[in-house]
């Protein structure tokens, strides 16, 4: 991108470094370790002790040193360092505690987390981030705080040009529930009219980088580049040209699931059987996982915040064992209905399960109809205990279905004897 004439930003120092992790483990019978005069002459006091016998994140240098010109000369160093540590764990000072010691793996190659960084039509800032500013192109949610590292004062004093050890230093003000959106702009040149953007590189500061360049949220960014390329492709446009003529167009196919495909971009849309409910805009759920209920259960959820209501109902999350994010509630004779609406993945028979929290001010017979094919079935549920199937459920119908037959169920508020409860409704195939 920089050789192509894209315009680029690089800390002149003080950038995060590069990690080179490594593990060691108890043999049965003594180990013998070589002598290493080329590796740091290290002694038990000048690095952490690889505690579970790991060397981790922390083993990081490079900090004022050149990530794009000097990477193997960085490398190296981790790599110095590791085997000086060793080597006085085997023969220096630590040697009667690590006879059966053995060095099973190094990351030789090593892991960088700040170099260059491509300036799009927008720079996300640590404001933005923390402020949660919305842009109506956000597009990959991340709840990372912003975390960046430096050298470890108290392991810095023997090599201060170039330490080996390095600290976190989060700033919490990041909602970790909720996140916050990185914008599409983010993800292209604004000098290089066909160059995508995905991973450390993009258009963020160096504070925002921080959380930007976790694995998770950088392979979020890989899912809709290709999505957008695609969209790119189709019609024959750039990056910036999809956000500002075709928007509308991406932003329905990152609804699609990630393990959605197509042979081509013209190609239809094939989505497998097992792939990923969309996520809520309400964030991750505070509850049970919808998603991870419906796993269990090999049938369909549909949670409350997805249903139909008239009348006056209200939501909270105040009795624990809800699913998702909370229920709703409706007082008794207020005519209130919620209607959930399910489709049925494949031809057979189904239980339907609706879920509810016990309290003393639920009602004693709850009106539950199941609609399907044009017939309707009733029952009445006692809200004020707790449900008779796993202290979860409560049996509301059967149904016998076709692919794709919808279902409806409704709860009401009609002679409950107290408040109607509406949490989730299940679609779980019959054994």
């Amino acid at each position: 991108a920089f050789k192509a004439g894209a315009e680029t930003v690089m800390e002149p120092n003080g950038r995060m470094g590069m990690s080179n992790m490594w593990a060691w483990d108890e043999a049965p019978e003594p180990q013998v370790f070589p002598k290493t005069p080329w590796a740091l002459p290290l002694t038990m006091n000048d690095f952490p002790y690889p505690r579970d016998h790991h060397g981790q994140w922390f083993w990081e240098s490079g900090f004022d040193k050149d990530p794009l010109h000097d990477a193997e000369g960085i490398r190296d160093w981790n790599l110095r360092a590791v085997f000086g540590a060793f080597q006085a764990m085997k023969n220096g000072g630590g040697a009667q505690d690590h006879t059966n010691a053995k060095l099973t793996w190094i990351a030789y190659i090593g892991g960088p987390r700040e170099s260059r960084r491509v300036l799009g039509d927008v720079v996300l800032t640590q404001d933005d981030i923390v402020s949660k500013r919305e842009f109506s192109d956000g597009c990959v949610p991340s709840t990372w705080s912003i975390d960046l590292h430096y050298p470890k004062e108290q392991y810095a004093q023997k090599f201060p040009d170039n330490p080996f050890i390095s600290i976190a230093v989060h700033d919490r003000r990041v909602d970790r529930s909720y996140g916050y959106p990185i914008p599409y702009r983010c993800l292209y040149s604004r000098t290089i009219d066909n160059l995508f953007l995905a991973g450390r590189c993009i258009s963020v500061t160096h504070r925002a980088l921080g959380t930007t360049r976790v694995m998770q949220t950088c392979g979020m960014m890989g899912e809709v580049v290709g999505k957008a390329a695609s969209v790119a492709i189709r019609y024959g446009q750039t990056p910036r040209s999809v956000y500002k003529n075709h928007w509308a167009e991406l932003g329905e196919l990152l609804r699609v699931p990630g393990k959605a495909s197509r042979e081509t971009p013209t190609a239809p849309i094939e989505i497998p059987d097992d792939a990923m409910l969309l996520a809520s805009s309400s964030g991750p759920p505070t509850g049970i996982d919808p998603a991870e209920l419906a796993n269990r259960l090999s049938g369909i959820v549909q949670d409350d915040h997805e249903a139909t209501y008239q009348g006056a109902w209200q939501t909270s999350q105040g009795l624990k064992g809800y699913v998702g994010h909370g229920y709703h509630y409706a007082p008794a004779g207020s005519n209130a209905t919620a209607t959930f609406t399910l489709k049925s993945p494949a031809k057979g028979s189904y239980d339907v399960l609706v879920t509810w929290q016990p309290h003393p001010n639920r009602g004693n017979s709850v009106p539950v109809s199941v609609n399907s094919n044009d017939a309707v079935s009733s029952i009445t549920f006692n809200m004020k205990k707790n449900p008779p199937i796993e202290n979860t459920f409560g049996k509301a119908g059967q149904v016998e279905v076709e692919k794709g037959e919808k279902i409806t169920v409704t709860i009401g508020t009609d002679d409950a004897g107290g408040n109607a409860h509406a949490d989730a409704v299940l679609l779980v195939p019959r054994k």
